[in-house]
């Protein structure tokens, strides 16, 4: 999976550190189109009238909300070396006093660390720990330029080096989903950061705040920002670059809810932290069901005690009249919960003059045994899903466990079915729940409880 920073911290120090974040207020030499007036200060220390306060408010609360024991001081916003040395030589060392932390992180930029306050640091870190937050966003110079960064991709580089030359750690904080950026500028982005072994990584997605210049141009024109899904996709694809020896700091921000104009997201950070961890879990983890279909995440079987083949055959294929409408035209069928794909499987065994073409989404790709005639797509449905162009003769609707699935029986997953559906199609489903039945109705389907043996679904058309 992925170095989380919390195990990083761990292993280093035997326990987590919990970040103190302090806003000294000073500046930047040059303010860029997606930063906000108060920079990155944290919620906690954000009424808070003095560092010191800052300081005494984070660690009352790290402690009563985290039982929180060893701390690291967090100088976060805005461009904590953008000062004379004297003068940072002096608000460091007072701060440091003020509580006995493990470690300091200071949040800067790469054209605001000369030479003097370099050897400066390099003699902190005999005292204490010393990290830097390094803001690079991306090594795209056109997108530097456009966001008013003030410096260009060689300024970046060439900080990490000297900041290594010194001795001192680097963790390096990029932005996904700039204007005019794609999977492959991201991708070289972090590809370049690996090669230069940078200590951490940062990463989150673009978002528009409140009252900033680029707040000011999306009003103008509403540019693609990224939903959690469309994010997630890219996020997994950037940490399957990064060594798992290199520890991830972030993956999403908490900008508070009242200054994000976009993207709005379902999902707290909290849940994206963990749907991020279990799609990278069911694409690339081992599998934890067993030859008996018996899964140890759900605790309980797969298919009903009658056996997959006979769901498939007595529910999901007759029940759709897969058979007979095969012998009129060729078939799009959507397969939507794959999983084994036996219901795919027991499709294709129909003998027809006509054709059976089979769309397939799963989220879990460790159990999937795929064929060259599915089109298998992996991924969360509400991202999968909105994607697809084409409709569907019949659809396979198998949630296997409404509880721990919702998202595959939500009311905004039916109405994407409902355009998806042919006029004359049919949805079957391996749920009979009578919530999942009414929100069916809801969207405007007519629906039928199915009920043989110990199999139970709905007919939906």
């Amino acid at each position: 999976m992925y170095l989380t920073y919390k195990e990083y911290m761990k292993k280093k120090y035997g326990e987590a550190l919990y970040s103190i974040t302090v806003d000294l207020d000073l500046g930047c030499p040059s303010r860029c189109s997606f930063c906000p007036t108060h920079g990155s200060r944290s919620a906690q220390s954000m009424d808070a009238s003095s560092v010191e306060e800052q300081i005494k408010v984070g660690i009352a609360f790290a402690k009563k909300r985290y039982k929180a024991k060893r701390f690291m001081l967090y100088l976060q916003a805005y461009t904590n070396t953008f000062s004379s040395l004297k003068e940072q030589k002096k608000t460091y060392s007072k701060l440091l006093k003020l509580y006995k932390f493990d470690a300091i992180s200071i949040g800067t930029r790469p054209d605001c660390l000369s030479d003097e306050t370099l050897a400066y640091l390099k003699e902190l870190n005999k005292e204490i720990d010393v990290y830097i937050d390094l803001g690079v966003q991306t090594l795209n110079d056109k997108t530097l330029q456009n966001i008013n960064r003030g410096h260009d991709s060689k300024s970046s580089i060439e900080a990490i080096k000297k900041l290594q030359h010194y001795g001192i750690k680097v963790f390096s904080h990029i932005i996904v989903g700039f204007e005019g950026e794609s999977r492959e500028d991201w991708s070289k982005t972090v590809k370049k950061l690996v090669a230069l072994n940078v200590d951490g990584f940062k990463i989150h997605n673009l978002h528009i705040v409140k009252n900033t210049p680029l707040h000011v141009e999306y009003k103008k024109r509403e540019f693609k920002t990224y939903n959690e899904y469309e994010y997630a996709e890219e996020l997994i694809h950037l940490l399957r670059l990064i060594p798992n020896s290199i520890p991830i700091l972030r993956i999403a921000t908490d900008t508070p809810k009242k200054d994000l104009i976009a993207p709005k997201w379902q999902m707290s950070k909290g849940e994206f932290g963990k749907y991020v961890k279990d799609t990278l879990e069911y694409r690339y983890g081992k599998s934890d069901v067993n030859h008996n279909f018996w899964s140890k995440k759900y605790k309980d079987y797969y298919y009903p005690k009658s056996g997959a083949q006979k769901q498939a055959k007595e529910l999901f294929i007759a029940k759709s009249n897969l058979k007979q409408r095969l012998e009129s035209k060729d078939i799009r069928l959507l397969d939507i919960g794959y999983g084994f794909g036996i219901n795919s499987f027991e499709a294709l065994k129909i003998k027809s003059k006509n054709s059976l073409f089979i769309t397939a989404l799963d989220q879990d790709a460790r159990i999937a045994k795929l064929d060259k005639r599915i089109d298998f797509i992996v991924g969360d449905i509400r991202y999968t899903l909105p994607k697809l162009k084409d409709k569907f003769d019949v659809i396979f609707l198998d949630p296997f466990d409404e509880e721990k699935n919702q998202e595959m029986v939500s009311i905004e997953v039916f109405k994407i079915l409902k355009k998806l559906l042919h006029t004359d199609g049919v949805i079957v489903t391996s749920t009979s729940l009578n919530s999942t039945k009414e929100r069916f109705e809801d969207v405007g389907f007519k629906v039928k409880i199915v009920n043989i043996y110990d199999i139970k679904g709905l007919l939906i058309s």
